[in-house]
């Protein structure tokens, strides 16, 4: 059984934004896809593919499962409403630190640094100088060589690749969360705590979400590459957004994981097999086949690979 699983993040009327440098899908589009997806295509709940799991219920042809990433307002002010005119569901995927902390992401930080820059050979000047205090010129030359590849990148040259991954996971946790904030001042003119609120979901956004029937799966706690942590690291992420779940009254019984960057490792499947879930999210492109022997590892496409 085959299942098309569309995965989106920014959702706004980018004509009218402050940012228009996010790479966010424009609402007129978003409905446009949405008008072609139910033309072409099932879609189907989060509770059919999990009763596919559990019971073997038949889906039918062609079938489509909408999936939104990140936790952002958007999916309140633009995504939901959308959603219930329409009679869809959609599975909403979020990171419990953003919402319950208020704290930017590393992720979303680094998407508005890159918004609001005009030359990307700057910005990586001004990072290295940024990381000159803590690591040598030939260090920074090593990881140049490493990151600064397209290879597997679908939608960045390599400046932005090598930008985002020093900032992701290559410095150490606290050196890079130091260079992001003094970038995103930099870049954005904000602090990124007063950024945030305006950003993300609120806990009374994501129990409105589950109230009007969407399904609320996890995304991890910090929104970490879980595949660079411990075992017991790992464990704590998917326990402490389970948590979460259950506090805004999302089920967590037979549940879906949405991978945070799409990453994950053996210690990862592990965890999810001892706690009851049934199927993992990946960022690997392609049609879902949910007759797989690894069902922790099904593709989506992204929302740019469908007419919009």
């Amino acid at each position: 059984m085959n299942v098309s699983i569309v995965m989106y993040h920014y959702v706004r009327d980018i004509k009218r934004s402050k940012y228009p440098g996010i790479k966010g899908l424009e609402f007129e589009g978003f409905k446009r896809q949405l008008d072609y997806l139910e033309k072409n295509y099932n879609i189907i709940s989060a509770q059919d593919l999990i009763d596919f799991s559990v019971s073997g219920k038949i889906l039918p042809s062609k079938a489509c499962y909408l999936t939104f990433d990140d936790g952002y307002k958007d999916h309140i002010d633009f995504v939901l409403p959308e959603l219930l005119e329409r009679n869809l569901q959609g599975s909403f995927f979020i990171p419990v630190k953003p919402v319950v902390e208020r704290e930017m992401l590393d992720v979303n930080s680094i998407h508005f640094i890159l918004a609001n820059c005009s030359d990307y050979s700057a910005l990586v000047s001004d990072l290295n100088s940024l990381c000159n205090p803590y690591i040598g010129g030939d260090a920074l030359k090593k990881y140049w060589n490493m990151y600064a590849s397209v290879a597997d990148e679908r939608f960045d040259i390599k400046e932005v690749v090598y930008i985002k991954r020093m900032l992701q996971h290559a410095l150490p946790e606290e050196i890079r969360n130091s260079i992001t904030r003094t970038l995103f001042e930099q870049y954005v003119g904000e602090t990124p705590c007063s950024f945030a609120d305006g950003l993300y979901l609120s806990i009374d956004d994501v129990k409105k979400l589950v109230n009007a029937g969407m399904y609320v799966g996890s995304h991890g706690y910090k929104h970490t590459w879980l595949s660079k942590g411990s075992i017991e690291e790992q464990a704590s992420e998917i326990e402490l957004s389970l948590e979460f779940l259950k506090s805004v009254g999302a089920t967590t019984d037979n549940w879906i994981m949405c991978y945070p960057y799409g990453d994950y490792n053996e210690d990862t499947l592990s965890i999810l097999r001892s706690k009851r879930c049934v199927f993992g999210l990946t960022t690997k492109v392609g049609v879902a086949d949910l007759n797989t022997s690894r069902p922790f590892e099904l593709s989506r496409f992204d929302t740019n690979d469908f007419p919009q």
